[in-house]
């Protein structure tokens, strides 16, 4: 598979909330060393994308967008693989934690999330490279 961008090119805003749950799931889990926190492109449906996050090794196609967060003296590397990278190169990154209505997690909002509804698919100027006839 071609890689078409470069993890220069990913515009991602990583909140301060969700730089410090990265940074404090790193620190306290054992589980996770030497692992990388990943988005990725879940799915598909009629409403756009779905977006999973976690924790995982790197892949040799893998994009790797590093941030750094001197106030707080942390280094984040976030892991993308191709097809996510380019379909999410203007996008924000949250931790949500509302324990009243019993929700937690990461969020991603996708600046293009608009363009990728329905069949968009079709529209072969909104594909990969890669995946063009």
């Amino acid at each position: 598979m071609e890689k078409t961008i470069t993890a220069a090119e990913i515009n991602l805003f990583v909140s301060d909330s969700a730089v410090r749950q990265i940074q404090l799931m790193q620190l306290n889990d054992y589980t996770l060393e030497g692992l990388q926190f990943r988005i990725k492109i879940g799915g598909k449906g009629c409403g756009g994308f779905t977006y999973d996050t976690g924790f995982s090794e790197h892949h040799p196609d893998d994009l790797v967008i590093k941030k750094s967060f001197p106030m707080i003296n942390f280094e984040l590397s976030i892991l993308m693989d191709p097809f996510t990278a380019f379909y999410t190169q203007e996008s924000s990154l949250d931790y949500l934690l509302d324990p009243q209505n019993n929700q937690e997690g990461f969020v991603l909002t996708n600046a293009a999330d608009g363009e990728h509804k329905g069949k968009f698919f079709k529209d072969e100027s909104k594909l990969p490279p890669w995946a063009k006839k």
